[in-house]
């Protein structure tokens, strides 16, 4: 979309470079996840018991078991949607984290007043309120555009909340009978 916008406002060759920088955007973008997105799910592992396996680690220290799972993540999503599927799933999914996230910093605050804030929240409390309304309006967009895909991205959140309280009560259990 931004090459053709580009083409129409800059012509043709405002277009190929616009996909030009479109492309190294989105290369570099790949680069990062692909260092990164392994070792989040190594430390995933790490913290919680039942995803243990995936703290596996090579002989040369490289978590190899996580590359693989999201190795075949991607390959799924590529096999099953589109490029804009996938671009609104993560969006949704990052968009809704990002919300839940800022709405802890009121929950924080109110069940814990007394603890320490070694950093404060600029403008609190108008800008984050400022941020839960645009995040919440873009979040409404795209479940009303794309259903589907925020559907899809709900589930996988509430996956990944389940295995959450899974992982909670067993390590509960095992603290007990210890």
């Amino acid at each position: 979309m931004g090459s053709i916008a580009a083409t129409n406002i800059f012509g043709t060759v405002g277009g190929i470079i616009m996909g030009l920088l479109i492309s190294l955007g989105l290369i570099s973008a790949i680069s990062s996840m692909i260092w990164t997105g392994p070792r989040v799910t190594q430390a995933m592992g790490e913290d919680m018991g039942i995803l243990k396996f995936l703290s596996i680690k090579n002989k040369n220290d490289v978590p190899h078991v996580s590359i693989y799972l999201q190795y075949c993540i991607v390959v799924l999503l590529v096999l099953t949607s589109t490029f804009d599927s996938v671009i609104n799933y993560i969006g949704f999914i990052l968009s809704l984290s990002s919300l839940l996230t800022v709405f802890g910093i009121f929950v924080l605050r109110y069940k814990q007043p007394a603890l320490e804030r070694p950093y404060k929240t600029w403008g609190y409390p108008i800008t984050p309120i400022i941020f839960l309304v645009i995040v919440s309006w873009m979040i409404c967009f795209v479940i009303k555009g794309k259903p589907f895909v925020s559907l899809a991205g709900a589930a996988t959140l509430a996956v990944g909340l389940i295995l959450y309280y899974i992982n909670e009560s067993v390590t509960k259990t095992k603290n007990i009978l210890e």
